[in-house]
């Protein structure tokens, strides 16, 4: 019974995934183990967004873990424990609890020794940022708990990933999602040493995962790095390693030319209040459809869609929790909404009006995202056409 209920929430999350984020690419698969013990090692931008997320994009069962906190009822912590959520204790729910990750730890070593595989936050918070933040120690700890435990050993590998959303407190971001290079024991043959293990082990999982994590500097124009970061990683096909290049070259060059540039484009889509970009030219035709499209998808769906989002809005006033809540939501608003939709058209028409109806509702939310940005970039193609010469100049001065 609990493999099936597990089974219904990861097919609810991916098919979720599909209608809420405009698209999610996912790169190293080649370092995704399928099978044996494995730790998911991940940044940790979106809250509970991002174990979201993974589970889309992960196609194995796995456990997760959360914030302390979270488990402080019985009926919270049973309900978490049963959907596969593990409490790890943090200096923030208080230093008296932090023994209790030792029953946590405990419990992952039996999910490895049944060669299963657990996720974790290596940062430890969480907040809408970009760049890396400073890992904490928990990663290392059962990394090398599980390793010198004889029934896992060798066989547990740490899979750090990368993720990166083009926006916050909006519907319809891309996400990126990097399976990097794992890490394995035997990187730290000959090290008796705990406290090196423990430093040596954070400082290579800090390396890999921060190389490929785009970087801002807070401390100089913010707002325009914002600007310029979230718009590549919105529109590119290949956004992550363009914003990365871009991002190195603001952060470490001299290069007046090179800024000018940047803060020009900037500046350019902050005036004119660009949002969308296409590489090709939407013609005609495709932007009829889109017209039609999106006028279904607004009308058909238009209730549930503010519905979600006043409730987000009066319930977490714009919080780390706002897109986990505005993701999730739907879930359960959504499904309501159309048997309600079908019932009404079905009791006052006929079923076979009711059937249509809820299907093109259906396929007017999945393909809203694509009208919108199609619509957009035949109005706005002039001004696009400005948008091409200012990266093209941008990506001139990012050499060397």
């Amino acid at each position: 019974m609990k493999y099936i209920i597990h089974s219904i929430i990861r097919l609810c999350i991916r098919i979720n995934s599909y209608f809420f984020f405009e698209k999610i690419v996912v790169t190293g698969t080649e370092n995704l183990p399928l099978q044996g013990p494995v730790i998911f090692a991940s940044n940790h931008p979106n809250a509970f967004l991002d174990s979201l997320v993974m589970t889309t994009c992960i196609k194995r069962s796995f456990y997760y873990t959360a914030r302390g906190d979270f488990f402080k009822s019985k009926i919270a912590a049973a309900l978490l424990g049963y959907i596969q959520i593990l409490p790890l204790f943090r200096r923030e729910e208080g230093k008296g609890l932090m023994f209790k990750n030792n029953e946590t730890f405990a419990n992952c070593i039996k999910v490895f020794k049944r060669n299963g595989a657990v996720s974790i936050f290596s940062e430890g918070l969480s907040e809408n940022k970009w760049e890396l933040r400073p890992l904490r120690k928990g990663t290392a700890r059962l990394a090398f708990e599980a390793w010198n435990n004889p029934e896992v050993g060798d066989k547990l590998k740490v899979v750090p990933i990368a993720i990166h959303y083009s926006s916050w407190l909006k519907m319809h971001p891309v996400v990126y999602v990097e399976f990097l290079e794992n890490i394995e024991k035997k990187s730290f043959d000959g090290i008796k040493e705990p406290a090196i293990q423990l430093k040596q082990f954070n400082e290579k999982l800090t390396t890999i995962i921060a190389d490929n994590c785009v970087v801002i500097d807070n401390s100089s124009a913010a707002s325009v790095q914002n600007k310029v970061v979230g718009f590549i990683l919105k529109n590119l096909d290949n956004g992550v390693a363009v914003a990365k290049i871009f991002q190195n070259k603001y952060l470490t060059s001299g290069n007046e030319k090179f800024k000018a540039n940047y803060f020009s484009l900037s500046d350019f889509l902050s005036k004119e209040n660009i949002t969308y970009y296409n590489e090709s030219t939407v013609g005609l035709v495709s932007f009829l459809f889109a017209c039609i499209l999106y006028s279904l998808g607004f009308i058909l769906n238009a209730v549930p869609y503010y519905l979600t989002k006043l409730i987000v809005r009066a319930g977490t006033k714009g919080n780390d929790f706002h897109d986990s809540m505005l993701y999730c939501l739907p879930i359960v608003i959504y499904p309501v909404y159309l048997i309600f939709l079908f019932f009404i058209i079905k009791n006052n028409i006929n079923i076979w009006f009711a059937l249509s109806f809820t299907i093109l509702a259906l396929f007017g939310a999945s393909e809203y995202e694509w009208a919108k940005r199609t619509i957009y970039c035949f109005l706005n193609r002039e001004k696009l056409k400005t948008v091409r010469e200012l990266f093209n100049k941008l990506s001139e001065t990012s050499n060397g």
